[in-house]
């Protein structure tokens, strides 16, 4: 049976003189106001953890000992530093998924680390967003090692409310999974009554999830951590997400009745989190919300002398395989070709990329650096290099996330 949703009159009885400011600072969470700039490296340790209630007997591999492990936060543009330690046997190695660094950063950060040993991770990234830290071993990753990094915008807050949803599966390989959203069941948030709020989505399951969320009207602003330049609404609140990826919505919330998030499936829908309203009730806003501020990303993609490679996926997935070199500041088109039976999430490290139509003669209208190739299907996507080194693309088998393909492209000077 679902959890009772809490009505706005549950929640706010005597509350009706709440002003609008006086609601913003209650509604953002403490992630979202404490930026943590100057206060120290921030301590990271992978252990051994329990967590029974959620993901049954036997031990996961935790950070902070906690579910998901802890949310790193960093404006944009300024540093952040990480004191990781690894209590566990086994070597452990971080991905930063989504964040583009330069290549000595990007190679530091992500150098794997031996059990009992620790070291100091610095890195600056160069986009706001919503991104998210795993272990780089997926066997690692599932067993419960993630957390979310929340970029933020330098600046006042452009949403009063700003909640994290972060989704989680157990048991990811067999039987129907559990889907706890921060280390919860069905959690409750807040946002402003008649307004909107910010909920920053991140699918750390490796299942492909389509979600609904059911209220006013939801619109897209941003995903796999970059704005989208026109934000648009979800056509009946919903939105498909692949293992890995990332949206954020600008939700708008009633002024009575909650929000529900949920999964839905060929059976009953699943209950992922409501969105309660706060605050004195007014008129709903009407229109698109306006575009998050944009990062630093090719206005255009020049196709015609594109450097053009393929990653066939679903052979065998052995050894890490070269896609070539391009130089910066040129073009380069990647096929994913998947001859399997079952969808897979493509991460492609060092660059945003674009979906190209098609016909090859032009590009959706936003950015991804986690690509979802339908079973038995041909995606490409584009991307202008600017970031020389040598960068990962890996694609996994929704549903238990497997491997399936692993390859490296190179951008030179």
């Amino acid at each position: 049976m679902s959890p009772s949703i809490p009505s706005r009159r549950n929640v706010l009885k005597g509350a009706a003189a709440l002003s609008f400011a006086g609601a913003a600072g209650a509604l953002l969470p403490d992630w979202a106001l404490a930026q943590g700039q100057g206060a120290g490296p921030v301590s990271l340790t992978a252990t051994e953890g329990t967590r029974p209630a959620i993901a049954g007997q036997g031990n996961l591999a935790l950070f902070n000992d906690s579910l998901p492990g802890p949310v790193l936060r960093v404006t944009k543009g300024s540093e952040l530093q990480v004191q990781f330690a690894n209590a566990l046997k086994e070597s452990v190695g971080l991905t930063w998924q989504g964040v583009r660094l330069p290549t000595d950063a990007a190679t530091s950060a992500s150098a794997a680390v031996a059990g009992g040993q620790n070291k100091l991770i610095r890195l600056t990234p160069k986009d706001a967003g919503t991104f998210w830290y795993h272990a780089t071993s997926p066997a690692l990753a599932r067993r419960a090692l993630s957390g979310a990094l929340i970029v933020a915008e330098p600046g006042t807050p452009a949403y009063a409310s700003d909640n994290l949803l972060f989704i989680q599966s157990f048991p990811p390989e067999s039987g129907v999974p559990i889907f706890p959203v921060n280390g919860e069941f069905s959690p409750t948030f807040q946002g402003p009554a008649s307004g909107r709020s910010r909920l920053r989505l991140v699918n750390a399951t490796p299942l492909f999830l389509r979600l609904r969320l059911k209220g006013p009207a939801a619109y897209a602003i941003a995903i796999d951590g970059q704005p989208v330049a026109q934000p648009f609404e979800l056509k009946d609140g919903r939105l498909q997400m692949p293992p890995g990826g990332r949206v954020d919505v600008a939700a708008t919330i009633d002024d009575a009745d909650a929000t529900i998030i949920e999964i839905e499936t060929s059976q009953e829908p699943i209950r992922l989190a409501v969105v309660t309203p706060v605050g004195p009730a007014g008129p709903l806003p009407s229109g698109p919300p306006a575009p998050l501020p944009p990062n630093d990303l090719p206005a255009d993609i020049p196709l015609k002398d594109a450097v053009r490679v393929e990653l066939p996926i679903g052979g065998k997935s052995g050894a890490s395989t070269s896609l070539g070199t391009v130089k910066s500041g040129k073009a380069m088109v990647l096929t994913l070709t998947n001859s399997l039976d079952a969808p897979v999430s493509v991460h492609v490290a060092g660059h945003a990329v674009r979906l190209l139509d098609g016909l090859d003669d032009g590009w959706k209208p936003w950015w991804h650096d986690t690509v979802p190739v339908p079973a038995k299907a041909t995606v490409r996507v584009a991307l202008l290099a600017q970031t020389t080194g040598t960068w990962s693309v890996t694609a996994q088998r929704g549903g238990d996330g497997e491997v399936v393909a692993s390859a490296t492209y190179q951008v030179t000077a």
